[in-house]
């Protein structure tokens, strides 16, 4: 049957003398029954009831104690129901009251405390299983049905608003609430509705990103004949990059070779020779060069090359030189600046060789006639290294030079003066242990040298 919401018995409690008092909920003309909050103890001998009042649109209701004798009275609404049977009976809405109404007609706001509303709790249980209808138990046999923790869960408030969940564009804002106000308990009711809430939020315009075009067609060969260079190109605008948004990465240009019929190339012919330069010594035999090129004319793309060479050497001044003839050389630069002990130093780079007696690829000065001659050499070295040159003739040391400086560079030099006879070499021989990393300094200012000259 159709239950009014709200039109209920909160607790009945007995008292000695097997006097029933109730407790009722209590307000006047309030627009929903569910807005009632307020609750009083009626006196021996009253019954709760509610009153509904219309005037044109609005409903308001009225709800409190009144005498067992006044039920009657109170207007009855949708007064007529049957039973199973088709027998017909008076529902009454206006009253709850123990002997006054049928109390399955009730329904109770909130559960009552742990007390039960029925004596017969041990009957209802055993006919209708009532205690495995937990919520209607907890209103009826609380306490018979070990209901008294049971705990419906109720919302906390709202949490506040969270930014927005992006930095342009749509977004939303999100706010959430617990049902912890209090937590369901011992089989309670879960709160209804969402736990969560949403609002729209809207950020500046976002960034837009640069995109590429398709390629365009790709460009007539540029030339006629032979091997040219075909392009394609292709437009950032798809979309183009806006409120800085990204460029697109990549080439706007593509090439490929394009090959058309062979063009009728000149072949290559030699220039005439150029002037014979200076021989290298004054006596004692050197060496002369001159040069052509292939440009009268030069080669097409499909034509052959000069056929020979580039340049021609000659030998020149090979006369024997006289005994007071000038021999001296001054060579600087090292080729290895992390060398190996006993290793022997070249250096690459000559100023003069008069005489021809250094050889710069070896490092060796080897001594054209017999003689006295004069030699220096020079070593620069990195902070906190410790060096150890020899300037040695054949396999005698004829000077040496140490160095160290613990804080920055620095350079040691050693002069000798040998008496040497015609085919001796003269060397510079490192003594140092060698290390991983380079230990001679060379620069403009730390410059490593060896030079010698015949002393007539």
């Amino acid at each position: 049957m159709m239950l009014y919401k709200g039109l209920m018995l909160l607790l009945l409690v007995a008292v000695p003398g097997n006097v029933a008092s109730l407790f009722c909920y209590s307000c006047s003309n309030v627009e929903s029954m569910d807005h009632c909050k307020t609750v009083k103890t009626c006196e021996s001998g009253e019954t709760c009831f509610t009153r509904l009042e219309k005037k044109g649109d609005s409903v308001s209701f009225t709800m409190g104690c009144t005498r067992n004798e006044n039920c009657g009275n109170i207007p009855v609404y949708n007064n007529v129901s049957k039973l199973s049977n088709g027998q017909q009976i008076q529902e009454c809405y206006e009253c709850c009251g123990v002997g006054r109404c049928n109390n399955d007609l009730c329904k109770y706001k909130t559960p009552p405390p742990c007390s039960d509303i029925e004596d017969n709790c041990p009957f209802w249980n055993e006919a209708f299983n009532i205690c495995e209808e937990i919520h209607r138990a907890k209103l009826i046999c609380r306490k018979f049905c070990k209901l008294c923790d049971l705990v419906d869960g109720n919302w906390a408030v709202w949490s506040s608003w969270s930014s927005c969940d992006v930095t342009c564009g749509d977004g939303k804002h999100t706010r959430i609430r617990t049902c912890t106000n209090p937590a369901p308990a011992y089989q309670g009711l879960d709160c209804k509705g969402s736990s969560s809430d949403t609002k729209p939020c809207t950020g500046p315009l976002c960034p837009v990103h640069g995109g590429w075009e398709g390629w365009s067609s790709w460009e007539s060969c540029p030339v006629t004949c032979d091997i040219g260079i075909q392009k394609r190109h292709r437009k950032c605008t798809n979309p183009s990059p806006l409120r800085h948004g990204n460029h697109c990465f990549g080439e706007s240009m593509d090439v490929k070779l394009c090959k058309q019929k062979p063009c009728d190339d000149p072949n290559g012919g030699w220039s005439i020779w150029n002037t014979w330069n200076s021989c290298s010594v004054s006596c004692g035999g050197g060496v002369r060069i001159r040069s052509r090129s292939c440009t009268n004319p030069k080669p097409g793309i499909h034509g052959r090359s000069c056929v020979g060479d580039p340049v021609q050497q000659d030998t020149c001044n090979n006369t024997d030189c006289p005994d007071d003839a000038s021999v001296a050389f001054n060579a600087y630069n090292v080729t290895d600046r992390s060398p190996a002990k006993g290793q022997t130093m070249i250096f690459a780079d000559v100023l003069i060789n008069e005489g021809r007696a250094y050889n710069n690829t070896i490092g060796v000065f080897t001594a054209p006639k017999d003689g006295i001659y004069t030699f220096f050499a020079q070593m620069c070295y990195c902070p906190s290294i410790n060096i150890h040159f020899d300037i040695v003739a054949g396999t005698q040391v004829f000077a040496t030079a140490y160095g160290y400086n613990y804080r920055g560079y620095d350079c040691s030099s050693a002069q000798a003066i040998v008496q040497a006879k015609k085919g001796d070499e003269v060397f510079v021989k490192w003594n140092t242990w060698s290390y991983s990393s380079n230990i001679v300094a060379q620069s403009v200012f730390y410059r490593n040298s060896f030079s010698g000259k015949y002393n007539p």
